[in-house]
């Protein structure tokens, strides 16, 4: 075989061999880029799910951090809750407490004019926290006068003496009478039982004030002619029990708290 066949022979089992590399290498590479393009998508995918997944982070922590603040608000009004449900209770404890203590001041009072004023005609009786000492009339005045009788006086001076012992309690003095029409001597003066009843009730409370000490910011004058009746207006004895001056001892006035 000559020279030239040999090297003949030698390129085509080159080219041979390069078409046979050629194409192993262009399914290699084929087979290479098909993977990258699925790892690249992959990729993408993965990092479009990255995104969404930190856009719902970004979602649920401003979800949390709103109800992390709701709770913190809560809590406060909790807490502020539990500070005024204390001041109530320390309210009604105290309110409790003067309860207590002006039941047990007003049964001191009571037993204290029920021992100094021992007479049928001056009775005292206790109704929700008010005390009242009903004086029938003609212990303090003659029959159509609002002039204070002495023994009245005294009367008056003595239950003034326990009555400012108790400063805080307010005083009303209520004047009644029956149910008489005013005698026509004495209409100029006292047209009708309003005016005898009211004339009756300031004649003892300028006496409590001028004559006793009495604080006049804490007395009162009020007239019920013959409106509110005790007892039967068709007898004598139950018209000289209408026709009184009834002391009502009222309960001090609530403090205004700030």
């Amino acid at each position: 075989m000559s020279r030239l066949h040999l090297i003949a022979a030698a390129v085509g089992a080159l080219i041979i061999a390069l078409t046979a590399s050629t194409t192993f290498y262009g399914v290699k590479f084929k087979r290479t880029e098909k993977l990258y393009l699925r790892e690249r998508d992959e990729r993408e995918r993965l990092e479009e799910e990255l995104k969404r997944t930190r856009a719902k982070l970004a979602e649920t922590e401003a979800e949390l951090s709103a109800k992390i603040n709701e709770v913190r608000i809560l809590n406060q009004a909790l807490e502020d809750l539990k500070g005024k449900v204390r001041e109530l209770d320390e309210e009604k404890a105290r309110i409790e407490a003067e309860k207590q203590r002006q039941i047990q001041e007003l049964q001191k009072l009571k037993e204290k004019l029920q021992k100094e004023l021992r007479a049928k005609e001056i009775t005292i009786s206790e109704l929700r926290g008010r005390l009242t000492v009903n004086v029938m009339g003609k212990v303090l005045f003659e029959p159509g006068s609002a002039e204070l009788k002495p023994e009245g006086k005294e009367v008056l001076r003595r239950i003034a003496e326990l009555l400012n012992k108790f400063p805080n309690r307010r005083i009303r003095v209520e004047g009644h009478t029956d149910n008489l029409p005013i005698s026509p001597r004495l209409r100029d003066k006292y047209p009708t039982n309003w005016e005898l009843s009211a004339a009756r009730a300031i004649a003892a409370v300028r006496f409590l004030q001028e004559q006793c000490g009495v604080d006049p910011r804490r007395l009162a004058a009020a007239a019920y002619s013959q409106y509110r009746p005790i007892a039967d207006n068709s007898t004598p004895e139950g018209r000289a029990k209408n026709r009184r001056i009834e002391i009502v001892l009222l309960p001090p006035e609530p403090e205004v708290r700030r």
